[in-house]
C-alpha cells in the first residue's frame, strides 16, 4: 500500500488539516458578519472581504515555513520604511575606529577598461 504522507505532517480530511477548515470557518464567519453589517451592497461587500481574506491568506502562507514570521516582518517594513533614504557620514568612529571623511576623486571622463567591452555575436 503507498502512502503519500511525510512525516510530520497533518491529517487531512477531503484536502484540507484541521487548522484550513478552521481557517475556512473563520473567514466564512468573517464573510457572514460582513454582509450583516456592512451598508454596502452585497456585491461589493464580498468582493471586498474575499480580497481582504485572500490577500492575509497569501501573506501568511508565505510566511509560515519562514524563520521571519509576520510580526517580525511587518516590523521590519516599518523599520525600512523610516530610515533615511540617503547615507550620510556618522558623527563618530565605529567599532573599528574609521570613518570616511571624504569620498574618493573620480574621474568623470575616464574610459571603461578594454576587458570589460562585450564582444559581439558573429
Amino acid at each position: 500500500m503507498q502512502t503519500l504522507r511525510r512525516l510530520n505532517d497533518p491529517e487531512r480530511y477531503y484536502g484540507l488539516s484541521w487548522r484550513g477548515w478552521l481557517g475556512v470557518a473563520v473567514g466564512g464567519g468573517l464573510l457572514y458578519g460582513a454582509v450583516r453589517v456592512s451598508p454596502l451592497g452585497l456585491r461589493p461587500t464580498i468582493t471586498i472581504v474575499v480580497l481582504g481574506l485572500t490577500f492575509c491568506g497569501v501573506v501568511l502562507h508565505a510566511l509560515s515555513g519562514q524563520a521571519l514570521g509576520p510580526g517580525r516582518h511587518l516590523l521590519a517594513l516599518i523599520r525600512y520604511g523610516l530610515t533615511p533614504k540617503q547615507l550620510t557620514l556618522p558623527a563618530k568612529p565605529d567599532r573599528s575606529r574609521l570613518i570616511l571623511d571624504a569620498a574618493p576623486p573620480t574621474d568623470e571622463h575616464e574610459a571603461p577598461p578594454r576587458d570589460l567591452a562585450l564582444d559581439p555575436i558573429a
